[in-house]
């Protein structure tokens, strides 16, 4: 019975079709119910940072609630999960790099590239590892960079030449990948915390 109603229901909804004058980048009059788009791009970068994996998160929650919808969001959450440790990386080197004379780096998509060049950017500021924590993240950034080398595989079901890309996992679980991603945002800010402290108490 549920499930007639739930169909019912579906067929009875108010269908949306485009209409005249539909556009989709307004302004509302009250400021409060519009985003704000930075303008400034180190802002900017840490905005997409965190909403990047804040959707994730929300995605997974949502999820989590309806599992009729789990099948589809999957694609968006590794993908936005990705795109938050590429972010998270190229803001820790654009930031810290310099001081150590090692250059940002906006070109690559590639992980473990940006990972490496991230390790070498520790190294040179000397920064100790008690926990351990670094190869624990590194094999987390990796194991992103193997299933999704390019950025590519979760936003396209086939490559460039219309092949189709493979999956790594046929089967995942969406909560497990949220908490250890909590984990990695934890890391990421204690080493922008540690770092900048560094950086301040430099005397150059």
């Amino acid at each position: 019975m549920a499930k007639r109603k739930s169909f019912e229901d579906i067929l009875n909804a108010e269908f949306r079709w485009p209409s005249k004058g539909d556009k989709p980048f307004v302004v509302s009059d009250d400021p409060f119910d519009n985003a704000n788009i930075a303008d400034d791009g180190f802002t900017r970068l840490v905005l997409m940072m965190k909403g990047y994996k804040e959707a994730a998160d929300l995605m997974v929650e949502r999820s989590a609630e309806d599992r009729s919808i789990r099948d589809t969001l999957v694609f968006p959450v590794i993908f936005n999960y990705r795109q938050f440790l590429e972010l998270s990386l190229k803001y820790q080197l654009a930031v810290y790099g310099p001081p150590v004379d090692i250059q940002p780096n906006w070109t690559t998509h590639d992980l473990a590239a940006l990972w490496s060049e991230f390790l070498a950017m520790l190294e040179h500021y000397g920064t100790e590892d008690p926990d351990e924590a670094d190869p624990v993240v590194g094999e987390i950034i990796l194991e992103f960079a193997k299933i999704d080398p390019a950025s590519y595989s979760y936003r396209y079901p086939v490559d460039r030449k219309g092949n189709p890309v493979p999956v790594a996992y046929s089967d995942l679980h969406l909560p497990t990948l949220a908490d250890v991603m909590r984990a990695v945002d934890g890391y990421f800010t204690g080493c922008d915390g540690y770092l900048d402290s560094l950086v301040s108490a430099s005397p150059y």
